[in-house]
């Protein structure tokens, strides 16, 4: 495994501001510390999970990693490169073309077919449709949903949904994978598939880090980064997969 950090979180702090403590009064309730001090590093081709209960950081967290969001305080880097040296148009980039998402209400268009969900992305980053086609169609054949390119997300089952956002965010053949509870919505057969085709997307030239409630998932992972109070309670290293 590349010992080259794709991720570099540096004394990370993100805080949200509080809510007026009565109507009219220019006080405000303290802020919201969602992430407090977070250190850590991710190396390339790692298979991360994040874990923790509900309201300890854990999205705020991947949105970060993600370029979705800023820190209050800290530096991150993605494939060394420091977001906070980034604008809006270069933050878009990065995540254009080294990141790839993977959600878990899956976040498909209704009226596109399979096929056509998985070329959107590309195709508004301005590659050519032809090439398009051609990438999205291979991404959709690695998730066993070739078969199925044609089809609306109405006539398609939630696992083959979760399999046409996976060949999406496999298109622009990203560093990075990022997914949040991406088998929450998953009865447990669907979600175990779902799980080995990310563990199997977690390659030397490609890192998956997620979050979840799952601990199917966190015994896979290579990696597990406990989230507790918007800090690292614990990071634990596990054998190879």
């Amino acid at each position: 495994m590349d010992a080259t950090p794709v991720v570099v979180f540096d004394a990370v702090e993100k805080h949200y501001r509080g809510s007026l403590a009565t109507e009219g009064d220019e006080a405000h309730a303290p802020d919201v510390v969602a992430l407090a001090s977070v250190s850590f590093t991710i190396e390339a081709g790692s298979f991360v999970a994040i874990v923790g209960p509900s309201g300890s950081g854990k999205s705020t967290l991947l949105n970060l990693m993600g370029a979705l969001d800023r820190p209050s305080s800290g530096r991150i880097l993605i494939h060394g490169q420091d977001l906070g040296g980034l604008d809006d148009n270069g933050l878009t980039r990065l995540r254009r073309d080294r990141i790839g998402f993977v959600f878990q209400f899956f976040n498909l268009v209704p009226t596109l077919s399979a096929l056509e969900n998985a070329m959107m992305p590309a195709l508004l980053a301005g590659e050519k449709p032809r090439d398009v086609e051609a990438k999205a169609t291979a991404a959709l054949e690695q998730v066993g949903l070739a078969h199925r390119k044609r089809h609306r997300p109405d006539e398609l089952s939630g696992g083959e949904m979760q399999r046409v956002a996976i060949a999406r965010a496999l298109v622009g053949d990203p560093p990075l994978l990022l997914a949040d509870e991406p088998t929450g919505n998953l009865d447990s057969k669907t979600g175990e598939d779902i799980l080995a085709l990310l563990t199997g997307s977690a390659t030397d030239k490609r890192t998956v880090v997620l979050v979840t409630h799952d601990p199917r998932i966190a015994e896979r992972a290579d990696r597990v980064l406990t989230i507790r109070d918007g800090r690292v309670d614990k990071d634990e290293r596990r054998s190879p997969r």
